[in-house]
């Protein structure tokens, strides 16, 4: 009987993982509404391993920023892990309730040259709301991602990057201005400031899989809206129990922290 039951387990476990191959242990017993200890055994007996990604290492020159660095507006969200040991170190989870968006692009080795991609992430629904690819990592392509995100939703109290001249333009502080965002960076060399986008970045390469698996830039580019799609519609993330769009969705008669913006006023913008 009881391999009877386990049997049954594994079965219902693979149809998830068939689902959701990347799902690691704490997914799958969301989604099958198991324990995590149960989760983990059955996916041992079901001999399932997940991947994890492999890290590569960064080129180039940086740009010069042509404004100077705002400080970090989402630090005030953040407290001590402990206050009688600042060495230990804060916490940043409570930038979450802040009203804002942060931003960052990443670099995708494909065909032997870099293909970069820029995304905002909605920090309070974990949303990806606006993401841009080029072959350059310009002003160009981050100041496209966030154009893309005010196309569809509303504008947020602040928007984080790090100090990269990509952000540092004139332009993008002039969007920002135009629409209210308080503009905000992370201090340097630390990206534990806007670990949320790397998490998310971490995640994406990780879903996308071995990059040589597409032929062409639009091949790779239609993958990458459907990792996205899938990110915020799908998959489950672990510290909102539902998908993001669920989540968004259910707080959506939340009161709002700016004003989504139509596409003539997109246009004026340059859009």
């Amino acid at each position: 009987m009881l391999r009877s039951r386990d049997g049954h387990a594994v079965e219902l476990l693979n149809q998830a993982h068939l689902e959701h191959p990347w799902y690691g242990v704490r997914r799958l017993a969301i989604h099958l509404r198991w324990s995590e200890n149960k989760t983990r055994r059955i996916r041992t007996l079901a001999g399932i391993v997940i991947p994890r990604a492999s890290k590569k290492r960064r080129t180039g020159r940086p740009g010069i920023p042509e404004i100077p660095a705002p400080a970090n507006a989402l630090k005030t969200f953040a407290v001590f892990k402990n206050e009688e040991r600042p060495q230990d170190g804060m916490d940043y989870s409570g930038m979450t309730d802040s009203g804002g968006w942060v931003q960052d692009f990443t670099y995708l080795w494909f065909e032997r040259s870099w293909v970069y991609l820029a995304v905002v992430l909605d920090l309070k629904t974990r949303q990806a709301v606006g993401w841009s690819v080029g072959l350059s990592h310009s002003s160009e392509l981050t100041y496209r991602a966030l154009l893309d995100a005010l196309s569809k939703q509303s504008a947020p109290s602040i928007l984080l990057s790090d100090q990269g001249s990509e952000y540092l333009s004139e332009r993008h502080q002039q969007l920002c201005t135009r629409f209210g965002i308080t503009l905000s960076c992370s201090a340097k060399a630390s990206p534990w400031q806007n670990g949320y986008m790397e998490r998310w970045f971490e995640t994406l390469k990780l879903e996308l899989g071995p990059l040589a698996a597409f032929q062409d830039l639009g091949q790779l580019t239609e993958a990458v809206a459907f990792r996205i799609h899938y990110y915020n519609t799908k998959r489950i993330h672990t510290a909102l129990k539902m998908p993001p769009a669920v989540y968004a969705a259910q707080h959506k008669n939340a009161p709002s922290v700016g004003v989504l913006f139509s596409d003539k006023v997109l246009q004026k913008v340059g859009a």
